[in-house]
């Protein structure tokens, strides 16, 4: 009798993790907006209106061969498996129709992006000064039930196109820890371009998804000065006096509470 052939994707997950809690961050694979839009992982309207417009607005011959395109070059890479020959023999029916996203076997360095772009925890956006656009850089939580926060995805928008299959992407999953630390060391850089006279604040929004009527938002505020940090949280009144081991001790315990999972 064979065992599961699922056990070796748990395990090498699970290694996956283990190297992350003991080096704090693992680069994973950079994906295009083509294949993260026929995996069904550019859905997240927060940060994806422009990209999943991109992918829509395509005739849909045209998305049908890129999606082909994408998927072949996903198993190519070592990130899908083959489809077995019943579901090969289905594509482009009713039944999946293209832009779709695809059952395809997912590999564990793939499925831990996907788990963070399909059913994050969390969302963090970064943006510069209070009425900013979103920046290039969003953290996803991945979280377990009975577990918590296990670890956080980071993903870069490099604005660069490859080929035929839209902007790039690129992947870091990093332990809670550094993820906090990555969003200090943010906070403590200067707006690029900026030399003299008072920096603007950093904006760092963490969203719930899923949560009644919206997602939820918890939003810091922080304003760099000669005398230190004073950080807003939530617009809920003056600014108040705070060094960034405060800050981040504030963050860490609002990540790892929303990374606590549905209860049951």
């Amino acid at each position: 009798m064979t065992g599961d052939p699922r056990q070796a994707d748990v395990d090498a997950s699970q290694a996956l993790l283990d190297q992350v809690e003991r080096d704090d961050a693992v680069q994973l694979p950079a994906l295009s907006t083509a294949e993260l839009c026929v995996l069904g992982a550019m859905q997240t309207t927060l940060v994806d209106e422009d990209a999943w417009s991109w992918w829509s607005g395509m005739a849909e011959a045209e998305r049908f061969e890129l999606s082909a395109m994408a998927l072949k070059f996903l198993v190519h890479r070592g990130l899908l498996d083959e489809p077995d020959p019943a579901q090969a023999s289905g594509a482009g029916t009713e039944e999946n129709t293209p832009g779709e996203s695809v059952g395809l076997p997912v590999r564990p360095l793939l499925a831990m992006i996907l788990a963070g772009r399909t059913e994050p925890s969390f969302i963090v956006v970064r943006r510069e000064g209070s009425k900013g656009g979103p920046d290039r850089m969003r953290l996803y939580g991945i979280a377990e039930e009975g577990r918590g926060l296990r670890a956080v995805l980071a993903e870069e928008a490099t604005g660069n196109h490859v080929s035929r299959f839209g902007p790039a992407y690129k992947y870091v999953l990093a332990s809670p820890a550094e993820a906090v630390r990555s969003l200090l060391r943010w906070v403590d850089r200067a707006p690029a371009g900026h030399r003299f006279g008072r920096r603007p604040s950093k904006v760092i929004d963490v969203y719930q998804p899923n949560k009644g009527s919206g997602p939820g938002l918890d939003r810091f505020e922080v304003r760099r000065s000669s005398a230190g940090l004073s950080v807003e949280r939530n617009a809920s009144g003056a600014p108040v006096a705070c060094d960034e081991e405060a800050l981040g001790r504030q963050l860490g315990e609002l990540l790892t509470g929303h990374g606590q999972g549905p209860t049951a």
